[in-house]
């Protein structure tokens, strides 16, 4: 087998979505990180823009055969390695983990996990600076339509898709998890069907198994949205 090399940052929720893929596929691969800055081979570089030509991450490398977007990379690992299946075997089921996969990439990343991130996680964790209060409240109403959104995909399944965590999950999860420090975001997730998930998927082990950088003073528990 061709040795898998996944290209990326330490704290994208992309990347670790990949990742927890092929742990629970129990693919081997190797974690290439790609250096922040302007360094040779490093974010938005020439060399890194021959990987990714949007100078973005994660990129995958299976023996040559080069893929980048998250859910084009989870979708060619499912091909290649099926079991254990990340997506369901039902239509309707199917439907709606795409659509939380689209609810993530098209609003939640842009309109509410990018800005909250930036000011609640990025700015203060590995910047040293004061968050953007006017940033965190404009993001706010679109984060609570995305999130009435997911809400009403999960219904009362235990994962997004059914009773087995699927690709929806797998993306979406790291996303929620990159957004604990908001004291807002886990406010919203308080005493929802949401937030029941979001603590089973803490609990999971591809999560457990890929924790994300210290600096970044992500929350492991959320209390009473403990696992269930």
């Amino acid at each position: 087998m061709s040795e898998i090399v996944v290209h990326g940052i330490p704290f994208s929720p992309y990347v670790r979505a990949v990742i927890m893929a092929l742990e629970i596929k129990g693919v081997p691969y190797r974690n290439a990180v790609v250096p922040l800055g302007p360094v040779a081979g490093g974010l938005g570089s020439a060399e890194h823009r021959e990987l990714h030509p949007f100078g973005r991450v994660p990129v995958l490398d299976d023996g040559g055969f080069r893929l980048y977007e998250t859910q084009a990379i989870l979708r060619y690992l499912e091909a290649k390695f099926p079991q254990p299946s990340l997506q369901p075997s039902q239509p309707q089921a199917l439907g709606r983990m795409s659509q939380a996969m689209g609810i993530l990439d098209c609003y939640m990343f842009t309109q509410s996990i990018r800005p909250i991130g930036a000011e609640r996680v990025v700015r203060p964790g590995l910047m040293g600076l004061e968050a953007d209060e006017a940033v965190v409240a404009a993001a706010l109403p679109a984060t609570r339509t995305c999130l009435a959104a997911l809400e009403a995909v999960l219904g009362d399944s235990r994962f997004l898709a059914g009773d087995q965590v699927s690709m929806a999950d797998l993306m979406l999860a790291p996303q929620f998890h990159l957004l604990t420090p908001a004291l807002e975001f886990r406010d919203m997730l308080r005493g929802t069907r949401l937030g029941a998930w979001f603590a089973r998927m803490l609990a999971h082990p591809s999560m457990v198994a890929t924790p994300p950088p210290a600096e970044l003073k992500l929350r492991d528990s959320l209390g009473e949205l403990e696992a269930a």
